[in-house]
């Protein structure tokens, strides 16, 4: 089906139906273009989840595709990749449509995650833009951010195959567990307290850091706490923690950063720090060069 229109405001409306409860789960947010420190882009997401699960950093070399490089989930529920970064600089992380019950994004046939697609596919945000309907149609609901060294696309996928996505070249972007495109409205079933307040503290993080926006301000926009341990963007609580951070650094020219923080269960929290050149790249599995 034809892309609907996409404007990412939080109406009153959609502000209206949340709830008094938290609810799942991530926070996504990006910038582009001149706000960027090293031109390019910046991605990020706050990965959050119920405490104990445990996840691992991993490369893919498909037979016919491009490598990547993601974070996955590896025991529990919702296992699988969670963000990742291909040899061609293209960075892609989700969130999940909770503002649907979970029954009802169950009963879809035929739908799946796609990205591992995606990173094994597709080399640039105007590649991708160009498979949309492809992609998105046949895509399970979710929320989706992906980015190279010049564009932030930025997806939001429905049910019964509709979805809305934006092309970004400058400017910053935010975005949580529920639909803000006025067309895919009638999709916040429930709209948890948590998802709303992160999408108003990070989108006021965002309009007050100074600008350009460097790795070090998303790190520092990543761990605030300042909403409890339930609704702030680095949560705390017993039923939703944030169990890790992805942020990478896209300049226009020279190698990627990628900033990866894993709390896992059992063990200290991890800071990773990789530089994606081709020494990276050409690293066997499970060796990747961070420090």
């Amino acid at each position: 089906m034809p892309k609907t229109s996409f404007f990412l405001n939080c109406t009153a409306a959609c502000l209206a139906v949340a709830l008094a409860m938290p609810a799942g789960a991530c926070t996504l947010w990006a910038s582009a273009g001149s706000q960027v420190a090293a031109g390019g882009t910046l991605l990020s997401k706050n990965r959050d989840w119920a405490p104990g699960q445990h996840q691992v950093l991993e490369y893919r070399h498909p037979n016919h595709g491009i490598a990547y490089f993601g974070l996955y989930a590896i025991d529990g529920r919702a296992r699988g990749i969670k963000s990742g970064v291909n040899r061609q600089g293209l960075s892609a992380v989700t969130a999940s449509a909770s503002s649907i019950p979970s029954r009802l994004r169950a009963s879809q046939p035929g739908k799946h995650g796609i990205l591992s697609r995606i990173l094994a596919h597709y080399g640039s945000v105007d590649e991708l833009a160009a498979h949309a309907d492809e992609i998105f149609s046949q895509s399970r609901a979710m929320f989706l951010m992906v980015s190279d060294r010049h564009k932030v696309l930025v997806a939001e996928i429905g049910l019964h195959g509709r979805y809305a996505y934006k092309v970004l070249d400058r400017g910053a972007i935010a975005h949580t567990n529920y639909y803000l495109d006025r067309a895919l409205a009638e999709f916040n079933i429930k709209v948890g307290r948590s998802s709303a307040t992160r999408y108003r503290r990070v989108s006021q993080l965002l309009n007050d850091a100074p600008r350009p926006y460097t790795l070090d301000s998303y790190v520092a926009i990543s761990r605030d706490r300042r909403d409890g341990p339930d609704d702030s963007l680095w949560r705390t609580g017993r039923k939703e923690a944030t169990l890790a951070s992805w942020i990478i650094e896209s300049p226009a020219r020279g190698a990627q950063t990628l900033r990866v923080v894993l709390d896992n269960p059992g063990a200290p929290e991890v800071v990773r720090t990789y530089t994606l050149n081709d020494a990276f790249w050409a690293a066997p599995d499970h060796s990747a060069p961070g420090h």
